[in-house]
């Protein structure tokens, strides 16, 4: 038989329990954005679940990526990795800016990711996931924070948690977000970009070492002559550990430095770790990436060749197409018409003369003649293969306005 001082105990012990998941309860849902509503028979934050992530391809301006939520939601930009945790429909501004090093030095952090300048005029932003770089198996997760910068000031949060790939923050205000971290030389997921610049002699293949957490539209931006070669990029890569590129051929093909340090890089310029000179005619190559010890950390067979046989012509032809070009541009921007301008730019993006940015870049002209010239100052700037690609494309769009234009 148990004692009366038992059983008021085990009273006291329920009561207590009880207790305790109201408190938890209320604690969790204050932490539930506006929008989301938690089954009443849920106590514990374990068994709420966000919402389904979407993915979506923003708008792009000149100056931002422009990401519209039609609800409530989790949105990520398939082009940055930012995902945006909505309380409502809302449209999200955002651009990448360049961290200030004053303002950081007393932190005693250095970037670990961009900037983001980040704009939503109907405050519907409640939770902001920043993709960050780090091995899972490191160091670099414990090192992670937030810098929400503001004017001339700066202020470090602790994430809510991070993620295999995000680190995540509630927020109640929008200005300029980005992570940082107080570890300098930890190994880091990191990417090899590569952007071919052909010519009539040598062509050039730009290499970039950078964090995986860098937007290639970013760089791609300050390529706009180079075509961007997707390929297998990714690659760990340590901070302060020095590479060296090598590829095939290395008595035709040359490549400058001969070797060269990791350092995370957000920009602003994005210049490239790696230049190779390539033989005229050279239609493949195989890159290898080593560090320290001659020890491989990447190795790609890279296509070069993407010009299609009805414009893989050389020499006199690309430079005749230029001239050509240039000498009719004015007309060519005053006769085209709109419907031959969207194949020419869809023609263009298909046989990678221009990329995605660069399209939208021309789209955002709301007249006509405004997009032509856009257009063809674009492929000028190019050379002399980009300005045959774009003459053979426009003969078959377009034969009549060919020959008026004396094209044919």
């Amino acid at each position: 038989m148990r004692s009366g001082g038992n059983v008021q105990k085990q009273r006291d012990d329920a009561i207590g329990s009880e207790g305790t998941r109201m408190e938890e309860s209320k604690t969790f849902n204050r932490g539930i954005p506006k929008g989301f509503k938690t089954p009443s028979h849920i106590h514990t934050p374990t068994l709420w679940t966000e919402p389904e992530l979407k993915n979506i391809h923003p708008q792009l301006t000149k100056t931002h990526y422009r990401l519209q939520c039609p609800h409530a939601g989790l949105f990520q930009c398939r082009l940055t990795g930012l995902v945006f945790l909505m309380e409502g429909e809302g449209e999200v501004l955002y651009r990448t800016v360049q961290w200030d090093d004053s303002l950081l030095h007393s932190t005693g952090r250095t970037p670990a990711g961009p900037l983001f300048s980040i704009e939503c005029p109907r405050g519907s932003v409640r939770q902001l996931h920043l993709p960050h770089c780090e091995i899972s198996s490191g160091k670099g997760f414990d090192s992670l924070s937030v810098a929400h910068v503001t004017g001339d000031s700066v202020e470090v949060l602790q994430p809510v948690r991070v993620t295999d790939s995000h680190a995540v923050v509630d927020i109640t205000d929008l200005s300029f977000w980005g992570l940082l971290s107080y570890i300098f030389s930890s190994s880091v997921e990191g990417q090899v970009l590569l952007f071919h610049k052909p010519q009539l002699r040598k062509s050039t293949l730009n290499v970039h070492l950078l964090p995986v957490n860098v937007p290639v539209i970013e760089v791609e931006k300050l390529q706009r002559a180079c075509r961007y070669i997707q390929i297998a990029s990714n690659c760990p890569l340590t901070c302060g550990e020095t590479y060296k590129l090598c590829c095939d051929s290395a008595m035709k093909n040359k490549i400058q430095p001969l070797k060269e340090t990791f350092h995370r890089d957000y920009g602003p310029n994005y210049h490239p770790t790696f230049q190779v000179f390539l033989e005229a005619g050279t239609e493949d190559v195989e890159l290898r990436l080593l560090k320290r010890g001659d020890e491989e950390v990447w190795i790609r067979q890279v296509p070069l060749t993407d010009t299609p046989p009805d414009t893989a012509l050389i020499g006199g032809q690309e430079v005749d197409a230029m001239e050509q070009l240039r000498s009719v541009r004015q007309k060519f921007a005053e006769t085209v018409s709109e419907p031959i301008t969207k194949c020419l730019l869809d023609g263009l993006l298909q046989k990678n003369v221009i990329n995605d940015y660069e399209m939208e870049s021309v789209n955002v002209n709301a007249e006509r003649a405004d997009k032509a010239r856009a257009i063809i100052k674009m492929v000028l700037k190019k050379g002399p293969s980009a300005c045959l690609t774009m003459k053979t494309l426009l003969c078959k769009l377009d034969q009549f306005l060919c020959s008026d234009l004396g094209l044919s």
